[in-house]
């Protein structure tokens, strides 16, 4: 059994998936966005301890914001998806506005010298639109869905399945002990078959008590393969 963190590096872009959108004027909501920043330093500290790669999928907009921590990033060997350029919901967009959020997004990150060959949609939505469109962008893999545990093919793509209960956020919204989300995960982990995703944010286990989920998945789990390694193991 392998398995894959992902790290989704939203920021401030990740308001948009919210009641309001982008930008409402609640500088607090913005402010616990903004401390992506400070999570991302904590979390890239950890999996150089541990000498784990990971997958990070990232906003154009939040690219832009600081693309010399993403050269970097890239430069310690970790890789880098495509998950929007605003992190615009994907089922509220017509045709054109798919397109042009996937090709800005993907101009972002060649600003950077990363060419996406993976994508995760915000908000973990998409269309037959979307799966149209990205086979034709270059892209081999996705990971936004859930019709399996495993691996799997859609259209021209291979599907990295993603789940609730393997990311952060709903536990931390319901403020949770990271104690108790670490023996799910590791459960999880032990129970599985083939390929898991496991999705953190940086504004969420990169706080404080937090850092205990990620630092305990990794000496439970042992070895991590990125997205891309994953995406070539499929048959």
């Amino acid at each position: 059994m392998s398995f894959s963190v992902t790290v989704d590096v939203d920021g401030p872009a990740g308001l948009a998936c919210r009641p309001g959108g982008p930008w409402d004027g609640r500088l607090t909501s913005r402010s616990e966005h903004e401390y992506v920043w400070r999570g991302l330093e904590r979390v890239l500290g950890v999996l150089e301890r541990f000498g784990a790669r990971a997958t990070f999928y990232v906003p154009g907009t939040t690219v832009e914001q600081d693309p010399a921590v993403f050269r970097e990033i890239a430069a310690a060997g970790h890789e880098i998806g495509h998950h929007g350029y605003r992190h615009l919901p994907t089922h509220e967009l017509d045709e054109t506005g798919e397109r042009d959020e996937l090709e800005r997004g993907i101009d972002a990150l060649a600003r950077i010298g990363v060419a996406p060959r993976g994508y995760r949609s915000p908000g973990w939505e998409l269309t037959p639109t979307t799966l149209d469109l990205l086979p034709r962008l270059g892209f081999a893999w996705d990971s936004s869905l859930m019709g399996d545990e495993r691996p799997y093919r859609v259209g021209g793509l291979v599907e990295l399945p993603v789940h609730w209960r393997l990311d952060d956020v709903p536990y931390f919204m319901r403020h949770a002990d990271p104690r108790d989300v670490l023996r799910i995960w590791t459960a999880e982990h032990d129970r599985a078959e083939g390929h898991l995703t496991f999705t953190i944010h940086p504004e969420v286990t990169g706080r404080g008590l937090w850092m205990v989920l990620l630092e305990g998945l990794l000496d439970h789990a042992g070895p991590v393969a990125s997205h891309g390694d994953a995406c070539a193991a499929v048959p």
